[in-house]
C-alpha cells in the first residue's frame, strides 16, 4: 500500500479563509475612510483656528483692524483685508480650502479683530464635511476655540 504525503490546504478550506479576509477588509476600508474625513475636517478647523490666531497677532501688533471675508465655490477662500475674486497661490493674509470636501457653511458678518486691547467682534466659522461640522468661535476677547456639532 502507497502511502501519500498530504502537505497544503484543500480548495474548500482556502476559500473559507479568503472569504474571513474578503470580510474583514471590507469592515476596515469603511473605517479607515470614516476615520480619513474625520481627520480631514479636524486638520482644517485647526488650519483656520491657527490663521484666526496669526491674524490677531498680526492685529495687536500693527493696531489695526482686519475682517473676515469668504469665497465660495469648489475652493473656498477665507482672507482679511481687500475681497478678492479668486485666491490662487500662498498670500499672507488668505486660507485656501485645504481639501475641497470640506465647505465652509457660515461665517458671522463683520466677524473680525480690531487691534486695540486684544478685541474682536465675536462670531462663528461652521466648517461642514462628510465627518460631521466644526465650529470655530471668536469670542468679544479674541479668544479662538473649535467646538463639535454641538456648541454654545
Amino acid at each position: 500500500m502507497e502511502h501519500m504525503n498530504r502537505a497544503g490546504f484543500t480548495l474548500p478550506e482556502l476559500l473559507i479563509v479568503m472569504t474571513i479576509a474578503s470580510m474583514l477588509m471590507a469592515g476596515a476600508v469603511g473605517g479607515w475612510q470614516q476615520w480619513q474625513q474625520t481627520q480631514r475636517l479636524n486638520a482644517s478647523a485647526r488650519q483656520i483656528q491657527h490663521f484666526l490666531l496669526r491674524l490677531r497677532s498680526e492685529t495687536n501688533w500693527h493696531n489695526r483692524q482686519a475682517l473676515l471675508w469668504k469665497t465660495d465655490g469648489a475652493s473656498w477662500c477665507l482672507g482679511s483685508g481687500p475681497v478678492q475674486a479668486s485666491c490662487h497661490g500662498r498670500q499672507r493674509r488668505t486660507l485656501t480650502a485645504p481639501w475641497p470636501a470640506i465647505k465652509i457653511a457660515s461665517l458671522t458678518e463683520g466677524m473680525g479683530f480690531y487691534g486695540r486691547r486684544n478685541v474682536a467682534k465675536p462670531g462663528r466659522i461652521v466648517i461642514v464635511g462628510a465627518a460631521g461640522e466644526r465650529h470655530i468661535i471668536l469670542s468679544s476677547r479674541a479668544r479662538v476655540r473649535i467646538c463639535q456639532d454641538a456648541c454654545p
